[in-house]
């Protein structure tokens, strides 16, 4: 498998072995191509989702008539939120601006909660000091050690070395090298796509779930999930 040392000097040579620096002159060159690889990484995760995935159960707290707490670092899609307390109570997912017209700046005990940009939102607004437990998925970490490799630096290794490639060539101006890498990049991500596809259909059985029911809301509260 691909590791970040072997991506880094595919990347360099495409580049023709530049030496990069910063503006006084130091040698920058590793670390600008661990950038480049990571942000490539990053654009394929997002571009052909897949496992393996991350999951982390954390505690998110919201203050008295606090609306909204930023989502962790390294959020990718959500699996539960739920009221901690005495009796701990799942809370229903809705479309933000649906829940905003319904419920406004409605205040109370949370039933329904949105993910609208970086932040998650509690309807109605919580009267009194509230904490969830907030279980999702995370982007995969950077690779930052040489030896460092995952599943997209292996099925995505032309994409991420060609996207890179091309990041690092449009900053250093050379506009016909980002028109070539660019070409070479969107051809891998369909092979990305397409692998993808084939892994899911082949891992179906293995990682369907079965999702708990979630209680009926009050009247008025809307239930669109997404």
């Amino acid at each position: 498998m691909p590791n970040l040392v072997q991506i880094r000097r595919e990347v360099w040579d495409l580049l023709g072995r530049p030496y990069l620096t910063t503006p006084d002159g130091v040698d920058d060159t590793n670390s600008r191509l661990n950038a480049a690889i990571n942000e490539a990484l990053l654009l394929a995760q997002r571009l052909a989702p897949f496992p393996p995935a991350i999951q982390v159960s954390t505690t998110l707290n919201f203050a008295t008539n606090q609306a909204s707490v930023p989502l962790p670092v390294r959020y990718r899609e959500v699996v539960t939120v739920v009221r901690l307390g005495p009796i701990p109570q799942p809370l229903v997912r809705g479309e933000y601006h649906l829940l905003l017209r319904t419920l406004g700046n409605t205040t109370g005990t949370p039933l329904n909660y949105s993910i609208y940009g970086p932040s998650l939102y509690l309807f109605p607004i919580p009267t009194v000091a509230t904490s969830v437990q907030f279980d999702y998925l995370q982007w995969l970490p950077p690779v930052s050690a040489d030896t460092d490799s995952n599943w997209y630096t292996d099925y995505a290794y032309d994409f991420i070395r060609y996207k890179a490639a091309g990041l690092l060539a449009r900053r250093m101006m050379a506009a016909d090298e980002v028109q070539v890498f660019e070409t070479y990049a969107a051809e891998a991500l369909q092979a990305l796509q397409a692998a993808v596809l084939s892994e899911k259909a082949a891992d179906a059985p293995r990682t369907m779930r079965t999702v708990g029911a979630v209680p009926p809301p009050p009247p008025g509260v809307v239930t669109a999930q997404g």
